[in-house]
Order: C-alpha cells, then structure tokens, then sequence
C-alpha cells in the first residue's frame, strides 16, 4: 500500500504541469491543490459483540487530489467556494483481525467559516475500501464486525486550516470514519473510527486563488416529481452467508424547492423484497402480494450542483409481516446527468441498522 500510495504521488506531480496549463487555458475556473494528512485515533467498540477487537491505537493517513473553486458558477459562492477531488487512504489497526484496508474515494469540503488567512471547514467523503481481514468462522472468527473485504468507506472531518505561506497552508481537527457492506454480507456490525488529524495543504498553482463574485442564478421551477426504479441485495444471516435476497423499489415523489441550497418533499414507496418468503410456510405458494410492502415517505434534499444528498424518513402502509420496524430511513445520493435524469447510490435502514444498499435510476420532471 505504501508504494501504491508513493506511486500516486508520483503521479500527481508530473501532472502539476498539465494541470497548471489547464487551469490558465480555463481561466482559473479551478486551482489544483496536493493535500496530506495524518490522524491517529482508536476504534469505537458501539455493540458488545466487538469487544474481542480491543482497544488497539489506530493511526491513518492519505492523499487527497483537490479543486478549489474560485466562483465561476454561483453555486461556488452559494458554499463558500468549496473544493472537490479525489484520493486514497490507507489505514493501520494494528490488530490482524482487521487488517490494514486502503480505500479510493472522492470528497468535497465545504466551508462555513472563511477569512482571508484562514477558515473553518468540514470534508465529506466517499469510496471503496479494500482488505479488510473479513469474518470466517474458522479462520478469522474475532472480526465480528465486517463480513467482506470489499466495502464502502465514508469519512466525515472538521478542521480549522491556516495560511501559513502563499502556497503552503496546515490544519488540524476531528476525523469520523466508518467501513460498511450494506448487509450484502453478515456480520456487517461496521467499523467506525475517531481520530484527531493533522493536515498539510500544498498549492500547484503559483498564485493564491482569486475568489468571484457571481450574479444568483434564477430558477422559476418550484416543483419537481421525481420517479426512479432501484434494486439492491441483502444477506440472510452469519450462519448463511452465502444466501441473497434481490430487493426491488419503485418511488414516486414530489419535492418543492425552499431555497436555494434544499427541497422538501414527501412520496411512497412500493418494494418487493425475496426476504420475506422466508415468513411463509414451507410449501405454501407464494404470491407476489406476499413480497409487497409499500410507504410514505418526508424528505429532504441538498443540492449542490448537479449533486444531492436526500434524507428520507418512511412509514409502512402495508406490510405482509411484522419483519422490522414500522419506520426505515434512507440516505441518499444522486447526480444529475441531465436536468430530468439522475443516478442514485442509497441505503435502506430500519433504525440506523442496515438492511440493504440501492442502486438505481430516476427521471425528474
């Protein structure tokens, strides 16, 4: 991991003058930034199970690729000027039973606090983690807490960054990290970490970026109907962990815009879910109304460009069994390939625990 994490060093920095060319030729829409930081922390022990994994020091570190904006679209001033980009971490539990994972991700840190030297900062992010030292009843029967080496890798920081030259800023601050399959697999109890960081930020352009100051953008569309179709898959349990489920939703929703940053909106839901015949009696014919949950939904979304993030809250309407709760909640994000075309990354849970992820496709009109 260390040679593959040198060798995207080595990359960006023969990039940095194909990078700074292509930023004069695009009138500095964006300024390019190389980004390290470090942290050091411990595993959150959040369920009794996952105390064999003890309380060994976790340390962290990765390199992160950035874009600062500089205000040539209104929604750079509508975020403080943002940056995004891309990067890769590598992890150190210091615990075989987990491993050490590496994960490729990409994030977007968005200020609420911004003077000329200086500012105040929080980084979401997001990507794949690979081996992790997954679960086996045999040989690996201390990691209680994931079931697969592939995973999804969410981060979440909040810093204070100073200037400290004209290409050289430092920051320190908080850093939340967690490792989950979406219950693809069992166990998937997760691995969530907590650690303090401390970052170096480089700049690959000579100059400090010039910030603009765009004129709003005007939007006479205050109400959208959404509609999207998405499937996603489920594990049974750990004693079967080769056992799938084929999960399908249909959603139907109308969002009415209440700012420029949000919508609010409220819809339903229709699922099949091959789960639920394991409720029905051995030799029973299965009907496909014994499959069917449906519900309603509130919701809300944050837009940022031609990316959203939706919070959804839903309570069943029909149930054929009492096979969770009667609420779920969904966590989804979307880009917009088109103004009425979106793409959707989500997942499904029923108080914070799991069931499935979805994957799927929306119109919006």
């Amino acid at each position: 991991m260390r040679v593959g994490m040198l060798y995207f060093v080595g990359c960006l920095l023969l990039m940095q003058p194909i990078i700074t060319k292509s930023q004069e030729l695009n009138e500095r829409k964006y300024t390019p930034r190389l980004e390290y930081s470090a942290y050091a922390g411990a595993l959150v022990i959040h369920r009794e199970a996952m105390k064999g994994l003890g309380n060994h020091p976790y340390l962290g570190q990765e390199i992160r690729l950035g874009f600062q904006t500089t205000g040539s679209d209104y929604w750079h001033r509508l975020y403080k000027y943002p940056v995004f980009g891309a990067g890769v971490y590598s992890g150190y539990f210091n615990n075989p039973a987990i491993g050490n994972p590496f994960a490729f991700f990409g994030f977007i840190e968005i200020p609420f606090l911004r003077t000329d030297k200086s500012l105040l900062s929080t980084s979401w992010a997001s990507g794949v983690a690979f081996h992790i030292n997954e679960y086996n009843s045999i040989t690996n029967p201390e990691n209680i807490a994931i079931g697969t080496d592939i995973n999804v890798y969410i981060d979440f920081s909040i810093f204070y960054r100073q200037q400290l030259s004209e290409r050289l800023d430092m920051g320190w601050g908080l850093k939340f990290q967690h490792f989950s399959n979406g219950a693809i697999q069992h166990p998937n109890l997760g691995l969530n970490m907590v650690s303090g960081l401390v970052t170096l930020n480089f700049a690959l352009s000579p100059n400090h970026p010039q910030f603009f100051n765009p004129e709003p953008e005007v939007s006479d569309k205050k109400f959208e109907w959404n509609f999207m179709y998405a499937l996603g898959i489920n594990g049974k349990n750990q004693e079967e962990p080769d056992v799938r489920y084929i999960n399908h939703t249909i959603s139907l929703g109308i969002n009415k815009r209440v700012s420029e940053k949000r919508t609010l909106g409220l819809g339903v839901d229709v699922f099949h879910n091959e789960e639920l015949k394991e409720d029905i009696p051995s030799g029973d014919n299965i009907q496909l109304s014994d499959l069917l949950s449906s519900a309603a939904y509130a919701s809300s979304d944050l837009i940022i460009h031609k990316f959203r993030i939706a919070v959804q809250l839903g309570f069943y309407l029909y149930r054929p069994t009492d096979y969770s709760l009667p609420f779920y909640e969904r966590v989804a994000f979307r880009y917009y390939l088109t103004p009425n075309l979106f793409t959707n990354v989500s997942i499904k849970a029923h108080a914070a625990k799991a069931q499935y992820f979805e994957w799927g496709l929306g119109i919006s009109f």
